[in-house]
């Protein structure tokens, strides 16, 4: 038979596989968080770069959406002198307010265009005036004085036809000289109408056509010069958002802009452990092993998947409500992403599961 003591080695290790026992299958709960690595981004970043052809390229990045929220070109024409300076107010670390002026851009090309449009502009609507200012006054009284005598003549020329019809009814007067009488009188009527057609002529000084030509003109020239003012307009270079001026070593990159009211946490997530990420699962950020007192969230799962050093990822991206003055753009920093409570025995598997995979 065994000795108490030849039996103590196994009843330790019993109760020790009954303790294990006991313990996975306890009614207990654990925390499981996934410990990533990402990237801090700002909420909003606009970026001034140059085109290899010499375009001037802007693009505002929204990285809590994921999109490209604009995409402006800035296109010269062949053989225009183009100058572009920096508003000297702005530096590297300068805070600046939407709309505020970033950048001046000069034309010498579409300065001409627009002094050579106001040019025509100026002679259009002379052209307009004189037309429409008619003749000198001495013309356009002796039209008055024509009309007047017209009007005058057939008045008399009536009162002869009326007399004439009068004797004509009575027999006393000939058929002859009543119709002599009474074609002379639309002859009159007419140089009525004639006189009336030349001092309209003289007042307006030239047919309504061509007034109506002239208008259209003028029309036309102020839409191109207002288009070319609003193009000349756009090179004063406004920033779109609130944010800091960042420092550029890219020699493509001019000027960037980062909106750091709220930030963003991009971070890849390992193929086989994206069934245990989702949508609004509270995360913690630590930077420098610290954590940070701060409340974020995944808002997005990107799963389009990538191999990064080997191994498949997808890309979730977090909401970062709020900020601390460690939090720095383009850093790097962890995060443990709440998973959920697991019991024991689950708890066990899964980082089982987690390291042979």
């Amino acid at each position: 038979m065994l000795t108490l003591i030849s039996r103590k080695p196994i009843i330790i290790t019993a109760s020790f596989l009954l303790f294990i026992v006991i313990i996975l299958f306890a009614p207990l709960k654990f925390e499981y968080k996934l410990k990533v690595q990402g990237k801090l981004l700002p909420q909003k970043e606009w970026i001034i770069s140059k085109g290899a052809d010499g375009r001037l390229i802007t693009h505002l990045t929204n990285y809590k959406t994921g999109l490209s929220q604009s995409y402006d070109v800035m296109l010269f024409d062949r053989g225009d002198a183009m100058k572009f300076e920096f508003n000297p107010k702005i530096y590297s670390g300068s805070v600046v307010k939407k709309d505020d002026s970033i950048a001046f851009v000069y034309s010498n090309e579409i300065e001409r265009q627009i002094e050579n449009l106001k040019g025509q502009l100026i002679t259009a609507k002379a052209s307009l005036y004189l037309n429409q200012t008619g003749e000198k006054d001495a013309v356009i009284s002796e039209a008055q004085n024509s009309l007047s005598y017209a009007i005058k003549q057939a008045e008399e020329q009536k009162k002869i036809v009326n007399r004439l019809k009068a004797l004509y009814d009575r027999g006393l007067t000939s058929q002859e000289e009543y119709e002599i009488a009474s074609g002379t009188q639309a002859l009159y009527e007419i140089n009525i109408q004639i006189a009336k057609a030349r001092l309209q002529s003289v007042e307006t000084g030239t047919k309504p056509e061509q007034i109506e030509f002239l208008q259209s003109q003028i029309i036309s020239l102020e839409k191109e010069l207002s288009v070319l003012k609003k193009r000349f307009d756009n090179f004063i270079i406004l920033s779109p958002i609130d944010g800091i001026i960042n420092r550029i070593t890219n020699s493509d990159t001019l000027l960037s802009v980062s909106d750091t009211s709220e930030f963003v946490f991009v971070s890849p997530i390992r193929i086989n452990d994206h069934k245990f990420i989702s949508k609004h699962q509270k995360i913690d950020i630590y930077i420098d092993g610290k954590k940070q007192n701060l409340n974020a969230e995944i808002i997005e799962l990107n799963y389009q998947s990538q191999i990064v050093q080997g191994i498949q990822i997808i890309t979730a991206t977090s909401f970062i409500k709020g900020k601390t003055e460690l939090m720095i753009p383009g850093m790097l920093a962890e995060a443990q992403i709440y998973t959920g409570d697991l019991s024991p025995l689950n708890f066990l598997l899964r980082t089982w599961e987690r390291m042979v995979n």
